[in-house]
């Protein structure tokens, strides 16, 4: 099951959208219970935000997607994402270990360092 470009732009869309609405409600939670608005005006202030977390997440999805210059450029990013060659599990793994030997190396040169200049520090100090 293969899906054009626009269908991937689309779920990216919808994504967008359902992060953006989440977060947006999370904050004017926030914002309710540090003012005590949630508290003295539970009954109605959850739905509120909700709704407007809603209409506002939506809102932005639709003009992000109106813009045309935008609509071609996500589309076109999508298309050179297809040329892209990825690189196997094996070798995602192989260039993992790499990575954190590496930073395993660097972070003991880095402590010996540290250690030697904390030690030579404190023989001048004292």
């Amino acid at each position: 099951m293969t899906k054009d470009d626009g269908t991937w732009l689309n779920i990216c869309y919808v994504t967008c959208a359902l992060i953006f609405i989440y977060v947006l409600w999370k904050a004017l939670n926030s914002v309710g219970l540090f003012s005590g608005l949630l508290e003295d005006y539970s009954d109605w202030f959850a739905p509120v935000a909700g709704t407007i977390s809603v209409v506002v997440g939506i809102a932005v999805v639709y003009y992000a997607r109106r813009q045309q210059e935008n609509h071609e450029y996500y589309l076109a990013s999508i298309g050179e994402l297809r040329k892209v060659t990825w690189p196997t599990w094996l070798d995602t793994k192989k260039m993992t270990i790499i990575v954190v030997i590496v930073v395993g190396i660097f972070s003991a040169i880095l402590a010996v360092f540290d250690l030697w200049f904390a030690w030579l520090l404190n023989k001048i100090i004292a």
